[in-house]
């Protein structure tokens, strides 16, 4: 089937809305994409029911159909006559003024599905006279076909092969009116476009969403003088479109003399389907009238929703006075008698071909094995239950799993363990860095200590060189002391003529000793004084240092009370 129903990933948030209401498992299909988790459609799976579109709010789901080649071919030439559903009376659109500009455009005939649907009405009863069949499931709903011939093969048999209005107007159309070229519906269904493939009658589903959808964007100016349609007035086929028309219908011609059994909307309509399949034939009903959406084809899974439920039901009812209590009886009754004289039935009956849908055998150990990626062990994670992944129980998520439907990390339990985990291992590892930032700080403390006593034993040796220095100044003034007593001695020594020469000699070694004495002096106070500018600038750095070492241990003083902090909050 062609792929209808669309995903927008980089709309999809991963809500799990669309998994929740889908009511065939795997026609969403979720995954995983950069972490995040998405929700595609599974073409091979989706009966195009709409479900998904209706609960998706961030407009990740979309559907196809084929407005823009229809109104691209009609400007082109194509020679294409349509037909509309009764939803277009009653969705908000402006059916006659839509008519007169489609007309504009090339439109050759325009037909009204209610007389579509008087025909289907008069088939079904013929149908029923002629071949008493025990039970029947209707089918203008295309969704419940393709659920039908892709789920529940068994129920083909029930599957009432009388056409959909659609599909009876279209037949009326070619093959009664001579209506030659293409047929176009104006429909209020996506599904329409399987059923429409499926019959080749008609070759364009213009759904009433997308068509309203065209006119405004492209700001279309319909005509203000209306458009009408081209043959008479339909019957009781008017009320086909709403909850139980065609029970309405039926009952009006035949009484109560069947039972018909309704059942509307996805969140019943597949189960009931899947309990007829299991019943005895002794409990069905003689037709079983189904419909996907829940307010019938008015406010259909195409349809521009101009209109709330209540609104439509009051046209709908109004349709109904007029149509039971007045003049047009009589043209109900003279309708079918006019049927009988025109139409062969057969040309109305239609056969059905089951498609094909992958139905994998999914074992024991294989969902087993899903609760074990799940990390669901014991029997109460196994029966958590709580919906957020789509699925109605853990049972069903993990074969979804187990199928390739689904992913663990989508399981909101199994994401909590999993952040439980992380969160033990973040407080363990959180407790060791605190341990290791302790230790730092005693290192960081011993550290500062011993700069500090550093600093002390340099300022010792800074005041040892001070008093060194003073020291070498004394000397150097003992020493000039000492060379002039020498040279006093020098002095005495040259009067005392001979006796005064070895005296002399003695003078002259005291004086180049005092003399050498105050070279190293002068030498040494130069080491000093530079070991002194050495050791000053050692000392600068070293109290550089400290404050450094002092700052650090302040700031991880902070950091470690912070994550005491935050790990108080987060363990509790």
């Amino acid at each position: 089937m062609r792929q209808l129903v669309i995903s927008d990933e980089s709309a999809c948030v991963g809500c799990n809305k669309c998994v929740r209401v889908c009511p065939m498992e795997g026609a969403s299909l979720t995954y995983t994409n950069n972490g995040q988790i998405k929700v595609k459609v599974n073409e091979n799976r989706c009966i195009a029911c709409g479900a998904c579109i209706r609960a998706c709010k961030h407009q990740a789901r979309d559907y196809t159909d084929d407005t823009e080649r229809f109104l691209r071919d009609l400007k082109s030439g194509t020679p294409i006559s349509i037909f509309a559903a009764p939803a277009m009376r009653v969705g908000g659109l402006d059916g006659g003024r839509v008519f007169a500009w489609l007309r504009k455009l090339g439109v050759k005939k325009i037909y009204d599905v209610s007389l579509g649907a008087d025909i289907c009405i008069w088939a079904y009863i013929r149908f029923i006279q002629r071949e008493k069949p025990k039970s029947l499931i209707t089918q203008p709903c295309p969704a419940i076909v393709n659920y039908i011939l892709l789920y529940e093969r068994d129920l083909i048999k029930y599957l009432s092969p009388v056409q959909s209005p659609m599909l009876c107007t279209a037949v009326y159309m070619k093959k009664y009116r001579g209506v030659n070229g293409a047929i176009a519906a104006l429909s209020p269904c996506i599904a329409k476009s399987h059923e429409f493939e499926d019959t080749r009658y008609i070759n364009y589903n213009v759904t009433l969403k997308k068509l309203y959808e065209y006119i405004t964007s492209h700001n279309i100016q319909l005509p203000e003088e209306p458009a009408d349609f081209d043959h008479e007035e339909a019957a009781l086929g008017r009320l086909f479109s709403m909850p139980g028309g065609l029970k309405e219908n039926i009952e009006f011609y035949l009484g109560k003399q069947l039972r018909i059994d309704q059942a509307e909307g996805q969140e019943i309509v597949y189960d009931a389907l899947k309990l007829f399949a299991r019943q005895r034939e002794g409990d069905l009903p003689a037709l079983f009238d189904v419909l996907n959406c829940p307010d019938g084809c008015n406010i259909g899974t195409g349809c521009f929703h101009g209109s709330n439920r209540f609104e439509v039901g009051a046209v709908m009812d109004k349709n109904r006075r007029t149509l039971l209590t007045g003049p047009d009886r009589a043209q109900c009754d003279a309708l079918h008698q006019k049927f009988d004289e025109m139409f062969r039935l057969d040309d109305f009956l239609r056969r059905y071909t089951p498609k094909s849908a992958v139905e994998s055998v999914v074992t024991d150990e294989q969902i087993e094995k899903a609760f074990v990626a799940l990390s669901k062990l014991t029997d109460e994670k196994k029966t958590f239950d709580c919906g957020a992944c789509g699925s109605e129980s853990c049972y069903d998520m993990a074969r979804r799993i187990a199928r390739g439907f689904d992913v663990p990390s989508n399981c909101v339990q199994n994401e909590k363990d999993v952040i439980e985990l992380d969160h033990e291992r973040i407080v363990n590892l959180s407790n060791v860095n605190l341990d290791n930032i302790d230790k730092i700080l005693d290192d960081i403390s011993s550290i500062s200590g011993l700069s500090n006593e550093i600093v002390a034993s340099i300022g010792s040796v800074t005041e040892a060189i001070g008093q060194f220095g003073k020291m070498s100044k004394e000397i150097t003034s003992i020493s000039q002391q000492i060379n002039i007593l020498s040279l006093n001695a020098s002095i005495e020594a040259a009067r005392a003529g001979a006796h005064g020469k070895a005296f002399a000699v003695v003078a002259q070694e005291v004086k180049a000793l005092a003399n050498k004495s105050q070279q190293t002096v002068s030498q040494t106070g130069k080491i000093s004084g530079a070991a002194a500018d050495s050791i000053a600038a050692i000392n600068a750095k070293i109290t550089n240092i400290s404050a450094a070492i002092d700052q650090a241990h302040t700031e991880i003083s902070d950091i470690y009370n912070a994550t005491q902090n935050t790990l108080k909050d987060f363990s509790a």
